[in-house]
């Protein structure tokens, strides 16, 4: 496996399509990105904000590991009769597996991790969200490695990679997050509570940094290491991009939260989330391709500002709507309600949206083939 397995080879615009699109970029991100976020925000509005948050949420994350197999690992071509539908057919059975795949993780969760208690508790839900994280880590730097290196069927890496994130994942969830800070919390139950190293939502809004730092080097194509042929090739380019992610998030998670003093679950919404959001929307609705005549590292520059510019805008859009979506929220310490919806708002609803239209529909019908 090597480095076109990541997002950018995933998202880059398919030449097939040159001359027989419905609309051109940067014009069909932009309608595609409004057209993802009324129906995202027309979804939310549909459920009780105490269900968004659990139920919703919990269903939801639980799916979108499935979609990261189906899209960055398999192409959207795997299963292979499912790969050779047309529009939208293709896109709507690849949605269709998605979401059982999901069922069929949050029901096996639910019992095992869960121990069926709910609606599911912050225990579980900073589980699930904890393995997309770590799936991210697996596909796009560790590019699956060492499965990669004994098999590239098609299959055994997708479902290698589902127990990665959720049996790892669990090791880890377990080894870090200690939740006994909110022992006094309605929801504690000691039974759920790993008591790990450390308080769980200064663990959580740590690894939300580093995917949101991840999908910012993604934009810089990983630049400097990319130029360097020693650091391309598994494991090195595994060790070399942890290092380079760990650093930068290390970096901008201290400046955040100690040096701004900006609590950890504000920074992880409105700081790491913000990033992570704003960087899909280069990555995914304009497919990689603004300022694609440019070199980098003033190509992933340029990429950046735009994602920086919509992580701090968008969000803001669907923070003023909270209340009209899912009634009064309370905002801050303790129980961040609606910090907490927004994240839920944009990543276990808009973000698995954006993949479902961009990889999956493949921008159907603003593209036809």
């Amino acid at each position: 496996m090597n480095d076109k397995n990541n997002m950018n080879a995933v998202i880059a615009e398919n030449p097939a399509h040159a001359g027989l699109v419905f609309t051109r970029q940067p014009l069909r991100g932009l309608l595609g990105l409004a057209g993802v976020i009324a129906l995202s925000l027309a979804l939310i509005g549909c459920f009780s904000g105490e269900f968004f948050a659990t139920w919703v949420t919990f269903f939801v994350v639980c799916c979108v590991p499935v979609q990261i197999v189906l899209s960055m690992l398999w192409r959207n071509q795997y299963p292979a009769w499912l790969g050779g539908l047309p529009q939208p057919a293709r896109g709507l059975g690849l949605l269709g597996l998605a979401l059982l795949g999901g069922a069929l993780v949050a029901i096996l969760v639910f019992v095992t991790q869960a121990r069926l208690a709910g609606p599911p508790t912050p225990f579980t839900l900073m589980y699930v969200i904890f393995c997309v994280l770590l799936t991210f880590w697996w596909v796009i730097v560790w590019e699956c490695w060492p499965l990669s290196a004994l098999t590239r069927q098609p299959l055994a890496l997708g479902l290698g990679t589902l127990l990665v994130a959720y049996l790892l994942g669990y090791r880890l969830f377990t080894a870090l997050f200690d939740f006994s800070a909110l022992a006094g919390a309605p929801f504690y139950r000691a039974d759920l509570d790993p008591h790990g190293a450390v308080p769980a939502f200064e663990m959580l809004a740590f690894a939300v940094t580093t995917v949101g730092v991840m999908f910012a080097c993604m934009l810089l194509d990983f630049w400097p290491l990319a130029n360097i042929p020693r650091l391309c090739r598994q494991p090195v380019a595994g060790l070399a991009r942890s290092a380079l992610v760990l650093v930068l998030s290390g970096i901008f998670y201290a400046a955040g939260t100690r040096g701004l003093g900006i609590e950890p679950v504000p920074f992880m919404v409105h700081g790491a989330i913000g990033l992570l959001f704003g960087a899909l929307v280069p990555l995914l609705m304009f497919e990689g391709q603004l300022f694609a005549p440019l070199a980098q590292p003033l190509r992933g520059v340029l990429q950046l500002g735009v994602a920086v510019l919509a992580g701090a805008v968008l969000p803001r859009l669907y923070w003023a709507g909270a209340p009209w979506l899912s009634g009064p929220l309370s905002a801050g310490a303790p129980a961040y309600g609606q910090e907490l919806w927004l994240a839920s708002a944009l990543l276990a609803m808009t973000f698995p949206l954006l993949v479902a239209f961009s990889q999956f529909l493949d921008f159907w019908p603003l593209r036809r083939s």
